[in-house]
């Protein structure tokens, strides 16, 4: 019995994710495969892009701290 993985996300999709995740103000989970990187990138593009006001709150609120004026 030959066991298969499933390859592992590229450095270009997880950078993507990382983009798409702090132009929306989201998170996300680390994927594991190509495939699950593939969704959550699809999932992301469909929500709007936060504006600076919001990205600065929902900054301050996960660093715990004030939120910068200056963003």
């Amino acid at each position: 019995m030959t066991i298969t993985t499933a390859p592992a996300p590229t450095g270009k999709q997880l950078a993507f994710l990382r983009r798409l995740a702090n132009q929306t103000g989201t998170t996300f989970t680390y994927p594991t495969t190509r495939r699950q990187a593939s969704r959550q990138i699809a999932a992301l593009l469909k929500r709007p892009v936060s504006d600076q006001l919001e990205f600065a709150l929902d900054y301050a609120a996960v660093r715990g701290g004030p939120v910068d004026e200056a963003t």
